[in-house]
């Protein structure tokens, strides 16, 4: 055995490594060495992203709040009131035109009079165009008409009798526009009976913008304002017992509520089109106190004429359980509002003296009407 051999016998016995050979580098062949100089260099580039809004042309955006989520309630009656310069016409106007790409809608827009009719109308000839190009305005028949075939007419209701007009007619999306002048809700009640769609995809919606005020501002205030808090949903009542409306006894869906409603409130900050320059709140900060709480703040609580006008929701309106004892038992009366104590209050400040009171310290002596 020759001694490399046994050399590196020895050096694997001892776990020692031998340096191995090192062989000849490959030299790149001339199609490899073209390939690598024609692959194309990849470089980072930096692009300047902006909004889509910067460059389209954007006709109308809803100011974030209130604007947007009466635009996107899912409610079957929506409320949308408050103070004046809100931006209440425009979200009225803007709302049917989701719909205007289904050929099977039909919308109504009402306001109570041609003349106030007029505004409406001109501030849609200048918007829908831009937003739906093909539709056309139709002075005869107060409608625009989309090239889908949709329709929204634009009319008015002047007298209970009007709504005859409609019978026989289906809409699926209805509108009122200043909802407190009409003075009763016969015509809101009715409207909702035109109120329908045959189409799975085609929701049907009734919808109102208002100010607190005006001849029908206390049934409004019953039917949207009193059931619930402020922004939101709840089943539908009766607004002369408050009871919630729900299907008969014998339907399939008997004792559930008939459906939801919702009442938004608008602010004038709302509008940072119409409040930043600051011109417009100072005429209505112009204004008596009653129509300024009525405009500005849009406060539904205080009514011409009313004998607390002193009266704020924010500030006398709490939860309230008291437990007045009669006799050996005990009545529990659950007040939704202080102002029943305040009235208590008021009602001795026209007293002149303690005396009509009798025995005005005990619990029994007090008139069984106050205990309802």
């Amino acid at each position: 055995m020759s001694d490399d051999v046994r050399t590196k016998l020895q050096a694997s016995a001892n776990g020692q490594s031998m340096r191995k050979r090192q062989l000849p580098k490959r030299r790149k062949s001339k199609k490899q060495e073209q390939a690598q100089k024609q692959q194309p260099q990849i470089e980072e580039v930096s692009y300047e992203t902006s909004s889509v809004e910067e460059h389209a042309n954007v006709l109308f955006k809803p100011n974030p709040g209130p604007q947007t989520e009466f635009l996107a309630a899912s409610e079957r009656e929506v409320l949308y009131g408050g103070s004046a310069g809100g931006g209440k016409s425009y979200a009225m106007l803007a709302d049917p035109l989701r719909y205007m790409g289904h050929p099977q809608f039909s919308g109504l827009l009402l306001r109570h009079t041609t003349e106030e009719l007029r505004e409406l109308i001109f501030k849609s000839q200048e918007l829908y165009p831009k937003i739906w190009p093909g539709i056309k305005w139709s002075e005869r028949k107060m409608q625009w008409t989309a090239p889908s075939g949709a329709r929204l007419w634009m009319s008015y209701l002047d007298r209970d009798d009007d709504v005859l007009r409609y019978q026989g007619l289906a809409f699926s999306w209805i509108g009122f526009d200043e909802l407190t002048q009409w003075a009763t809700p016969y015509a809101w009640n009715y409207m909702r009976s035109r109120l329908r769609s045959t189409a799975p995809d085609l929701p049907i919606f009734m919808r109102a913008t208002t100010n607190p005020g005006g001849r029908g501002h206390q049934w409004v205030k019953k039917m949207f304002i009193d059931p619930a808090p402020y922004n939101r949903s709840f089943d539908a009542t009766d607004s002369e017992t408050g009871e919630v409306l729900r299907y008969p006894y014998g339907h399939s869906k008997a004792g559930k509520p008939l459906f939801k409603r919702r009442f938004i409130p608008a602010r004038l900050s709302d509008n940072p089109y119409l409040s930043e320059a600051g011109d417009y709140e100072a005429m209505l900060l112009s204004l008596p106190e009653q129509q300024r709480r009525q405009l500005l703040e849009g406060d539904w609580d205080i009514k011409e004429g009313a004998a607390f006008t002193e009266f704020d929701r924010r500030v006398h309106v709490v939860e309230l359980t008291i437990s007045l004892v009669t006799g050996s038992s005990f009545v529990h009366v659950t007040m939704v509002t202080a102002a029943i104590l305040v009235f208590f209050g008021l009602l001795l400040r026209l007293m002149n003296s303690l005396s009509y009171i009798e025995n005005y310290t005990s619990v029994r002596s007090w008139p069984q009407t106050w205990l309802i």
